[in-house]
C-alpha cells in the first residue's frame, strides 16, 4: 500500500509538471465545460461564507458536489455524495442512508459529532451541541450543491468545524414556471419518488420539492422504512435594495432498525436481523426567514431567524428478550438568529471585504425513557425524565485584504459562550455548567499567474462538549467543568489548471489537539492530546472531448499523542480514502448518453483506542477491514425525458463500516443494489 500511495503522488506531480511544460494557450484546445464537474466549479461563487468569493480565490480547501453529479451518479443521500469529497469518511449507520455519520480529516464520523452541518451557510441543521444532524439530512433532490469547506472554517462557522463544515445549499426558483418529476425503483422494493415546482418572475421566486423514499432494506428480516420530505423556499425582491426569503421543511420517518450482529451471525448471514421489535419514528418541522438590505454599493446587512422542532421516538430491545424493550423519547426545540454586516471597500488603498456577525442559538431537549414497553402498543413505565436547555452566544469578525491582484490576507476572530442546564425530574436534581472559548484564523492566498493559486491557513479550532458529556453527573458533581476541545490547525494547498485538460487541487494539513476530551471510569476530562495530519487531492483529466478521468482521495494519519494508546490510530480514522472514476458522454440518436463508473477504497479502521485486531465473539470490538465499492450509472436524456440505471457495489463486496456494542455488534453495508429511474421536466 505504501508503494501504491507513493506512486499515486508521483503520478499527480508528474502530470502537473508535464502540464506546465506542454502548456497550450486557452484558445488552442476547446473542451465541453459542462462535462467538467470540478474544473468549471472553480468559478462557482461561494455565498455561504458571507464573502461571496469564487472557490478559486478562497484561502481554504473547498470541495463541491453539485446537483449534476448527484443526478448523473444516481446518488440517493447526502452521505453517498460525501464519498466524493477528499478525506471524508462516511459511516452509514443502517445501510439505507437515513442516519449518516460523516468524519473529515480523521475525525470520528459517529453521529456527526465532529462536523457542523448548515443549510445555506447559516442555518444549523440541528441543535447546538447535541447530535441531531445524525438523524436527518435534506433530500439530495432539493440541493443545488454540497459545499465542504476546511481549513480556517472555525471562525466563520463555529463549533464542530475543526475538520470542516458541510453546507447544504438549497435550490432556488429560476426562470419561467417549471415542474419536474422523477421516480426510481430497484432492489429490495426500493422506491424514490420526487416532484418539484419552481420559477422566478424577477420579483418573486419559489421552489418546492416533495420526496418519498421507501423500501424493505437489504436486512431482510427487519429493515423496512418510509420517509416523506417537503422542502420549500420563497424569495422576494421588495425593491432594488431589499430581499426577503422564507424557507421550511416538513419530514416524517417510520423505520425498522435492524441493529448489529455478532461475528458468527455476520458470517452466517449478514442480511439477517436479530432485533425483532426495534422501531424508529421521527418528525421534523423547520422554518427560516432571511432579510437582506443593501444599504449602498459597499455596505449590506442580513438577518436570519430560524426555528425547528424535532421529535424522535426510538423503541428498542437491546437484550433481545421482548421483556426489555426501552422507549427512548426526545422532543427538541431549537431557535436562533444570525445578524451579519458586510462591507466591501478600499482600506488604505487596498480592496477590503469585511464581515461581522452575531449569533444566538438556543435549544431545549426533553428526554424520557420508558422501560418494559409493550412491543406493539409502545407503553411502559417512565424511568427517566429530563429537560436540558442550552444557550449559545457568539460573535465573529473576518476581514479579507487584497494587497494586490496576486496576494490577499484574511484574519478572523470568534468568541463563543455556552451555558448548559439540566433538570432531572426523577432524581429531583438540577445541574449547570458552561464553556467558552476564543479562536482565531489567518489565511494567505497567492496567485503568481492566473492558472495557479497557493494558500495557507493557521487557525485555532474548538469543539465544545456535547450536552450529555458536559452535564454528565460524574463530571459536574465532582466540581469539574469541561472546556471545549481545542486544536492548533495548519494547512497549505494549491489549486491549478495549467492546461485546459488538467485540473489539480491538493492540500496538506495538521490538526494538533492539545485539549482532547477523554473518558475514564465514567468521568470526562480534558486531558488528551492527538495529532491528525494528511494530504488530500482532487485530480481531473480530459484526454479527449466527452471523457473525464478523476481521482479524489486522502492519505492521512490520526494518532493519540499521550497515554497508554500513544501512537495508536484514533477510532474510525482510516489511513487511506481513495476514489477514482471515469465519465463519458456523447450524443446518441436524438439525446445524450452519459456513462459513469467510479471505485472507492476505504482503508482499515479500528473502533477503539487500543487498536484491537482480533474480533470479539459479540462483534462489538476488533478491526474493521478495508473495503472497496465499485459503482456504475447510465443516463440517457432526450427532449424533456430522462432514463437512468444505477448499480451500486457492483462486485457485491461484503463489508461493514462500524461496530457498536450498545446496538449489538457489526453493522453491515449494503450488497449489490440496482435502481432504474424515469424523469420528466416541463418547460414553459
Amino acid at each position: 500500500m505504501k508503494r501504491f500511495n507513493i506512486a499515486c503522488l508521483f503520478l499527480i506531480f508528474s502530470l502537473l509538471i508535464k502540464g506546465y511544460a506542454q502548456s497550450v494557450p486557452p484558445d488552442k484546445r476547446k473542451i465541453d465545460q459542462d462535462s467538467l464537474w470540478n474544473i468549471s466549479l472553480q468559478d462557482v461563487t461561494v455565498t455561504s461564507n458571507g464573502l461571496n468569493n469564487k472557490i478559486k480565490n478562497l484561502a481554504s480547501t473547498v470541495n463541491i458536489v453539485n446537483s449534476k453529479q448527484i443526478k448523473e451518479l444516481g446518488i440517493q443521500s447526502v452521505g453517498d455524495a460525501i464519498r466524493l469529497i477528499p478525506g471524508a469518511n462516511y459511516q452509514d449507520e443502517d445501510g439505507r442512508g437515513l442516519k449518516p455519520g460523516i468524519g473529515l480529516r480523521g475525525l470520528d464520523p459517529g453521529r456527526n459529532g465532529y462536523v457542523v452541518v448548515l443549510v445555506d451557510g447559516k442555518i444549523p441543521l440541528g441543535q447546538s451541541y447535541g447530535q441531531l444532524g445524525a438523524y436527518y439530512m435534506l433530500p439530495v433532490a432539493s440541493l443545488e450543491r454540497i459545499e465542504v469547506i476546511k481549513g480556517a472554517s472555525p471562525v466563520l462557522y463555529g463549533a464542530g468545524s475543526i475538520g470542516g463544515v458541510i453546507n447544504l445549499i438549497t435550490k432556488k426558483g429560476q426562470g419561467k414556471p417549471n415542474a419536474a418529476a422523477s421516480i426510481e425503483a430497484g432492489s429490495y422494493n426500493y422506491l424514490n419518488a420526487n416532484a418539484s415546482a419552481y420559477g422566478d418572475n424577477g420579483k418573486l421566486n419559489y421552489y418546492v420539492n416533495y420526496n418519498r423514499r421507501q423500501g424493505n432494506g437489504f436486512r431482510s428480516d427487519r429493515s423496512a422504512f418510509h420517509t416523506n420530505d417537503v422542502t420549500f423556499r420563497i424569495g422576494a425582491k421588495l425593491d432594488s435594495t431589499d430581499e426577503l426569503s422564507v424557507s421550511g421543511n416538513i419530514y416524517t420517518e417510520d423505520a425498522e432498525t435492524p441493529g448489529g450482529l455478532s461475528e458468527q451471525q455476520y458470517r452466517d448471514d449478514y442480511r439477517q436481523s436479530v432485533n425483532p421489535f426495534d422501531q424508529f419514528y421521527a418528525q421534523r418541522y423547520a422554518t427560516a426567514i432571511t432579510y437582506k438590505k443593501n444599504i449602498n454599493t459597499t455596505n449590506s446587512i442580513s438577518l436570519s431567524v430560524f426555528a425547528n422542532y424535532f421529535k424522535r421516538n426510538w423503541w428498542y430491545d437491546t437484550k433481545r428478550d421482548r421483556k426489555s424493550i426501552l422507549g427512548d423519547l426526545r422532543d427538541i426545540f431549537t431557535g436562533g438568529a444570525v445578524l451579519e454586516y458586510n462591507r466591501t471597500n478600499k482600506l488604505l488603498g487596498f480592496d477590503n471585504s469585511l464581515i461581522v456577525g452575531l449569533k444566538y442559538l438556543g435549544d431545549q431537549t426533553n428526554s424520557t425513557k420508558v422501560m418494559g414497553a409493550d412491543p406493539l402498543r409502545h407503553v411502559g413505565k417512565t424511568t427517566f425524565s429530563t429537560t436540558i436547555p442550552t444557550n449559545v452566544m457568539e460573535g465573529y469578525i473576518q476581514n479579507e485584504i487584497h494587497f494586490s491582484d496576486q496576494f490577499s490576507f484574511t484574519p478572523g476572530l470568534r468568541y463563543t459562550a455556552i451555558n448548559y442546564g439540566q433538570q432531572d425530574y426523577m432524581a429531583g436534581q438540577e445541574l449547570a455548567t458552561q464553556s467558552n472559548v476564543l479562536v482565531y484564523s489567518f489565511g494567505l492566498l497567492y496567485k503568481p499567474v492566473e492558472r495557479f493559486r497557493t494558500y495557507a491557513t493557521v487557525s485555532k479550532g474548538y469543539n465544545p462538549p456535547v450536552l450529555y458529556a458536559a452535564l454528565d453527573p460524574g463530571t459536574v458533581k465532582n466540581g469539574n467543568s469541561l472546556d471545549a476541545e481545542t486544536s492548533n490547525n495548519y494547512e497549505i494547498g494549491i489549486r491549478t489548471n495549467p492546461v485546459n485538460w488538467l485540473d489539480l487541487s491538493m492540500s496538506g494539513y495538521i490538526l494538533d489537539f492539545n485539549h482532547k476530551l477523554t473518558e475514564e471510569g465514567g468521568v470526562f476530562s480534558n486531558t488528551g492530546k492527538a495529532m491528525h495530519k494528511g494530504i488530500e487531492f482532487e485530480l481531473n483529466i480530459l484526454p479527449f472531448k466527452g471523457m473525464r478521468l478523476y481521482a479524489i482521495g486522502a492519505l492521512q494519519r490520526a494518532t493519540f499523542g499521550e497515554g497508554t494508546n500513544k501512537g495508536n490510530l484514533l477510532p474510525y480514522a482510516p489511513q487511506q480514502i481513495l476514489t477514482a472514476g471515469a465519465k463519458y458522454q456523447a450524443l446518441v440518436g436524438t439525446g445524450e448518453l452519459i456513462v459513469n463508473a467510479y471505485h472507492t477504497f476505504t482503508g482499515k479502521q479500528y473502533n477503539d483506542g487500543l487498536n484491537t485486531e482480533q474480533p470479539t465473539a459479540d462483534g462489538s470490538n476488533g478491526a474493521i477491514p478495508a473495503y472497496n465499492l465499485l459503482n456504475l450509472s447510465l443516463n440517457y436524456n432526450w427532449n424533456n425525458w430522462g432514463v437512468s440505471l444505477t448499480v451500486n457495489n457492483l462486485l457485491n463486496e461484503k463489508y461493514f463500516t462500524h461496530r457498536y456494542d450498545f446496538w449489538g455488534g457489526i453493522f453491515p453495508g449494503a450488497p449489490t443494489t440496482v435502481n432504474a429511474g424515469l424523469s420528466y421536466r416541463i418547460h414553459h
